[in-house]
């Protein structure tokens, strides 16, 4: 009787440590401070000679997202490359975020479903945030945006625990310049926009925006 109690408890404090660990923080993707939210280390001497010219742009892009109490993802905001058939580099201005109101739970969602709805309910209302003036440094060809969310075990924990998904959408100058200019909307310029996701913990993919 006394080993058949001893193995209910060793089964408790597992079960227990099972739904500690399921609701665990984990890593810390989300930046917290400016530091941690602007990129400062770039290998491409291109992308290092935009930053050194433009870290007041980095810093009021940074500001503005705080202030609308929009969460950066870590070494969010700075510069990246966009390769085009040609194996030809091209700087985009680089912000990436991860919004509080995102987030899913596995189970009661597919990967398909999350995409459909970043994309077609979260992306434009976001890129709201970047201003025209910002994709008109000397250099910048156009914007890599980014929106990355939590899937998470509700049956074990809402808050911590799951894994991370994102969008990146590229998007040239010239197609934000219409937009900003109201000569094409949004649902136009993302048809033919490279767009990449990462989804269900796979590998990034190509996509394309669902038209409903």
């Amino acid at each position: 009787m006394l080993k058949k109690e001893n193995r209910m408890k060793k089964f408790l404090v597992i079960v227990v440590a099972l739904f500690l660990f399921s609701c665990a923080a984990g890593p810390v993707h989300m930046a917290k401070t400016e530091q941690e939210s602007i990129k400062n280390s770039y290998e491409e001497a291109q992308l290092k000679s935009l930053y050194d010219r433009n870290r007041p742009l980095l810093h009021d892009i940074y500001t503005r997202l705080r202030s609308n109490q929009i969460n950066i993802y870590r070494e969010g905001i700075g510069f990246t490359t966009l390769r085009d058939p040609a194996n030809r580099g091209h700087c985009y201005l680089m912000v990436n975020i991860r919004p509080p109101e995102i987030v899913f739970d596995e189970s009661s969602s597919k990967p398909e479903q999350r995409f459909s709805k970043v994309m077609g309910g979260f992306v434009e209302k976001y890129l709201a945030f970047v201003k025209k003036s910002d994709i008109e440094a000397s250099g910048v060809e156009g914007l890599s945006f980014g929106i990355y969310w939590p899937v998470r075990d509700y049956s074990q924990c809402k808050e911590n625990g799951g894994f991370l998904e994102y969008i990146i959408v590229y998007l040239s100058k010239d197609d934000l310049n219409n937009l900003y200019g109201h000569r094409k909307t949004f649902a136009e310029i993302a048809s033919h926009s490279e767009i990449i996701a990462s989804l269900d913990l796979k590998a990034p993919a190509h996509m394309k925006p669902v038209n409903h």
